[in-house]
C-alpha cells in the first residue's frame, strides 16, 4: 500500500507543476473571445449532461449494471468539464 500512495504522490506533485507552469504561460497568451465564450457555453453543457445522468442514476437501483454506467458517465463529464474549467481560467478568465 506505501508504494501505492508514494507514486499517487509523486504524480500529483508533478502534475501540479506542470499546472503551475501552464498558469505562469498563460499570463502570455489569451484564447479569442469567440472561442472562450463557446469553451464556458461547452462546460455548462457539459455540466448538464452530468446533471441528467444524475436524474437517470436515481431512478436505477445501487447495484445494478446501468448504475455503475450512469456513474462512470456522470464521472466522465464531470472530469472532462474540470479539465475545461482550467484551461478556461488559465487563457480566458483574465483580471483585466
Amino acid at each position: 500500500m506505501k508504494p501505492i500512495i508514494i507514486v499517487a504522490a509523486i504524480i500529483l506533485d508533478l502534475l501540479g507543476a506542470k499546472s503551475a507552469n501552464a498558469f505562469s504561460h498563460s499570463k502570455d497568451f489569451e484564447f479569442p473571445q469567440k472561442d472562450c465564450q463557446e469553451m464556458f457555453a461547452g462546460i455548462g453543457g457539459l455540466l448538464e449532461e452530468a446533471d441528467k445522468e444524475w436524474i437517470h442514476l436515481e431512478k436505477n437501483p445501487k447495484e445494478s449494471s446501468d448504475a455503475f454506467e450512469q456513474a462512470a458517465k456522470i464521472q466522465w463529464y464531470v472530469g472532462l468539464a474540470a479539465n475545461y474549467t482550467t484551461i478556461f481560467k488559465a487563457f480566458c478568465d483574465k483580471d483585466k
